[in-house]
């Protein structure tokens, strides 16, 4: 790129794209240095286009670009671009505040070192100010290339970032310490101390895989972030940077103080926000007055706003009023003595209910809060409120706090003033027509209240926040929208619908459904009920429960008239259990009564849950779970262990069957000590029938047929069916689904016992962008398709496909990378990075997209997925939109293009 210098334009506005490169490590394409007042002026009073909210880099951006250090080109900053060592330089010098310090004739460099002609004042006054040292970049120099045109690498870059900031000395004293990263011996020898300085310092941090990589270029979102770090080591003041204490703020303007003055910026809807200890960006309404910010402004306008500590500084003080006088004073008893304070015109005064008064409404005796401010000599009064004895009001706001044991309540009004009051046992509390009790009250909680006399009258609750009711489970919908409920110290009823998917906590029971929970008129679950402000049941905990579990009970009797069981617990000891209608019965025969009665014959094991002597649930055991804790093929005996811990001892004879997924003929050698098991027993419970492997694996669906509950799958090139009469069927959200939902091309995670499929969940997939990568190597940002931003978490192992390659690390993404991820069936996150195209729009058939080719072997046909995703920009567009010799970059996904970037 040909680098041009205006001579029409003032150095302190030109800022060139090498000094965006040196506040951090990374690179891509080079940016000219030459940019004009317009575009600088543009980029700090309406933001970078590519510089998404959110982005890692995006406060280091906007704060060093209204500073003037960096700007962008046409509206872009363009972050990922990577910077060359004349830009560095001049950026390092920018940064410092030297331009006035610059020759302002011909400037002469060390043999070795050339530059483009524009750079050469920079690079003179750095070798001067011994940014650089001359004698290692001449010896350094490359024959084959400028030396300004190189690419700045990052040790390099860490070098003369240092340099910068006066730590040359400890740089040479560090020399010979080594860093813990992997590749600490790949860094040159004569700029590991100052590697080793910028790291204590906390300017550099490492990439993926813990290295350094010396050589690594640098980028201008990645300077930015250690130029912005590092100003905390230097002196310098910049021009247009303001620091003092926010007088005022609204949508238009911000007044703040400094140095006895203030000083007024007007705010437009691209003035960035931020607070000093953390990187995300802040609203406007996040701004208070009277706390400590940096401005940095732009023509008058706020390009820049930095909370550095939002500690409030004012001060409260509640005097009893006495009288007014003339010229603004105000008098107060103190003690049975008078105060004399001092307000003026812009002092607000507000009654009990926080109404704007005038002074002279003020009544003598009245308690008074008086704010003012701390921050300037003056201590200007900026308030003056009234906060009487006796109070009658009406008000909305949000309730804060509540104390049962005092019985006050604290309410924040509608101006954000703190009042407290008592209520009594008159006082009404209600949300719906819905009478509560204090303690149902929840903080956070917009309300209506009235007050007379200062006592509580009433507290209408008008937006709810989630509230919590204990109580005993009596009834739950058998379409699981309602449930029923008597709370705690209560004989009535009450009924709350349920939210689409509650959350249920049962200790001891994993993904516990509403199944799981006992209702009961007498002995129901115990639970505590979140109830959210739209009155719905959003999560029940089962605290306590009165059922107990009889496993392996054997059968004394049954008589069929009464439904009286008589078993013989583990203990020896007889039971008599009663079966009803609500009795949840499981058996090999079928789940109704007339299958199940004939196998309740004496001898027989079961396994009940009951209250008391009524039967919850009963089980004619006929099949036993666990893992295969020894084979014993001499006495043909197979030991597994259970859940419970308990090893079950099951005979087995020559007419054993083996179940194992797709193996069509197995025997008992294809089963190992610790395999899981579903282990079914014959009908009399004395040998194992049937011996079913437990597996999970992963499928791609070829195609369903729900009328035949089948579908077709594929894995590692194999295809198998799957029936799925068996199986639960769940989304990607873990929403029920029916067969027909799962169309082809959909990975799904099947659970198989043997070669049937119980559980069947949709793999969920996401295809989007990458938009950042942390420095820990275990989260990256990306962009879906849908514009949603999500963080994926690859702490459980990750591998990362690209053209054919895996990697077992996040190190070969880049942002801006397109990809699709999904987890395995270990949970390992696969991330595919789709293949890059850039081509002309040729034209449409069908399903498929036709490009111009560039030679005759190109690939010219491409089939599109019905959903592809077509933009310019922010701006969405059709397929159909595209025009003949449209430039467009294809994004393929295994061959079909998901995503077309119309430039």
């Amino acid at each position: 790129m040909v680098l041009r210098h205006s001579k029409h334009v003032h150095s302190k506005k030109v800022v060139s794209a090498v000094m965006a490169g040196l506040l951090a490590f990374g690179g891509a394409s080079v940016v000219s240095a030459d940019e004009t007042t317009v575009a600088a002026t543009q980029s700090v009073a309406s933001g970078f286009s590519d510089v998404n909210t959110g982005y890692w880099g995006e406060k280091y951006i906007y704060k060093l670009a209204a500073q003037g250090i960096v700007t962008g080109n046409n509206g872009k900053f363009r972050p990922n671009d990577p910077v060359t060592q004349e830009e560095a330089v001049t950026m390092a010098i920018r940064f410092l505040s030297m331009q006035d310090q610059l020759s302002s004739g011909a400037a002469t460099l060390p043999t070795n070192i050339e530059t483009n002609t524009y750079f050469k004042p920079y690079v003179a006054l750095a070798l001067q100010r011994n940014l650089l040292d001359s004698e290692k970049e001449a010896s350094q120099a490359d024959s084959q290339q400028i030396w300004g045109a190189k690419k700045a690498t990052r040790e390099w870059i860490t070098e003369v970032l240092i340099r910068s900031i006066g730590r040359t000395a400890d740089a040479e004293a560090a020399g010979n310490q080594a860093t813990s990263f992997a590749d600490n011996a790949q860094i040159s020898p004569d700029r590991l101390g100052f590697v080793k300085v910028a790291i204590d310092l906390g300017l550099t941090q490492g990439v993926n895989g813990n290295r350094f990589d010396p050589q690594g270029a640098v980028t201008r979102a990645q300077l930015a972030t250690f130029l912005s770090r590092a100003q905390a080591y230097i002196d310098t003041n910049y021009a247009n940077q303001h620091e003092g204490v926010i007088m005022s703020v609204d949508n238009e303007s911000l007044q703040l103080y400094v140095d006895g003055k203030v000083n007024t910026y007007k705010l437009n809807g691209a003035t960035p926000y931020f607070t000093s200890d953390s990187e995300a960006r802040i609203s406007l309404a996040d701004v208070k007055p009277y706390t400590k910010a940096i401005v940095v402004e732009s023509n008058g306008t706020a390009a820049y706003v930095e909370i550095t500590d939002q500690t409030e500084h004012v001060e409260r003080l509640e005097r009893t009023y006495a009288r007014l006088s003339p010229n603004y004073v105000i008098w107060l008893d103190v003690n049975n003595t008078f105060e004399e304070l001092t307000y003026d015109a812009n002092t607000i005064f507000l009654d009990q209910n926080g109404r704007q008064i005038e002074a002279s409404a003020l009544v003598e005796g009245s308690l008074l809060v008086i704010e003012r401010e701390t921050f300037s000599p003056q201590k200007r009064i900026v308030s003056i409120r009234v906060k009487s004895g006796l109070v009658n009001k009406t008000a909305s706001g949000v309730l804060q706090s509540v104390d049962t044991v005092n019985k006050t309540m604290t309410l924040k009004d509608s101006t954000g003033y703190e009042e407290t009051f008592k209520w009594d046992d008159a006082t009404v509390l209600r949300y719906q027509n819905q009478l509560l009790s204090p303690a149902e009250l929840k903080a956070g909680s917009a309300v209506n209240y009235s007050v007379q006399n200062s006592i509580l009258q009433s507290v209408e609750v008008t937006q709810n926040v989630d509230r919590t009711v204990q109580g005993m489970l009596y009834s739950v919908e058998a379409n699981g929208r309602t449930i029923t409920y008597k709370r705690n110290g209560s004989t009535q009823l009450e009924t709350k619908f349920l939210a689409n998917k509650p959350e249920i906590v049962l200790s001891g029971v994993v993904n516990p459904a509403l199944s799981d929970l006992l209702a009961d008129d007498v002995s129901g679950d115990q639970v505590i009920l979140t109830i959210d402000g739209e009155e719905r049941v959003t999560k029940i905990e089962v605290t306590g429960r009165q059922m107990e579990q009889l496993d392996a009970a054997t059968i004394v009797s049954y008589d069929a008239k009464t439904r009286w069981l008589t078993v013989r617990d583990t203990n020896n000891q007889p039971r008599v259990i009663i079966l009803d209608d609500k009795t949840k019965l499981e058996s090999s025969m079928g789940t109704t009564l007339d299958r199940v009665e004939p196998l309740l014959g004496a001898g027989r094991k079961v396994s009940v849950t009951l209250v008391g002597t009524r039967a919850l649930s009963l089980e004619v055991v006929y099949k036993v779970e666990g893992t295969i804790s020894a084979i014993h093929t001499g006495n043909r005996v197979i030991s597994i262990l259970t859940a419970g811990g308990k090893v079950e001892e099951i005979p087995y004879n020559n007419n054993l069957l083996v179940e194992l997924f797709g193996k069509s003929n197995a025997t008992l050698s294809d089963v190992r000590v610790g395999d899981s098991v579903t282990a079914q027993l014959s009908v009399n419970q004395d040998y194992l029938h049937r011996l079913k492997l437990n597996s999970s694996a992963q499928f791609e669906v070829v195609f369903t047929e729900p009328s035949k509950n089948r579908m077709r799958v594929k894995a590692n090139g194999t295809t198998s069916d799957i029936f799925t009469d068996k199986a639960t069927l769940v989304g990607e959200s873990g929403q029920a689904i029916v067969l027909a939902d799962l169309r082809p091309g959909t990975l799904v995670n099947v659970d198989l016992q043997g070669t049937t499929a119980v559980r069947i969940a949709e793999v969920k997939l996401t295809l989007g962008e990458v938009t950042a990568l942390d420095a820990s190597g275990t989260n990256l940002m990306v962009k879906d398709y849908s514009g949603v931003s999500q963080s994926v978490n690859v702490s459980a192992g990750v591998r990362v496909t690209r053209n054919g390659s895996t990697a077992p690390n996040l190190s070969t993404l880049s942002p801006g990378d397109r990809v699709e991820i999904r987890k395995d069936i270990q949970g390992v996150t696969i991330i595919h990075v789709m293949d890059k195209l850039e081509r002309s729009f040729w034209r449409l058939d069908n399903a498929e997209l036709h490009v111009k080719r560039r030679s005759v072997n190109d690939q010219y046909r491409f089939p599109y997925a019905d959903k592809v995703f077509v933009h310019q920009g922010d701006t969405t567009l059709s397929v159909q939109s595209l025009q003949d010799n449209d430039n467009i970059v294809l994004y393929l996904n295994h061959g079909v293009v998901v995503e077309i970037v119309k430039q």
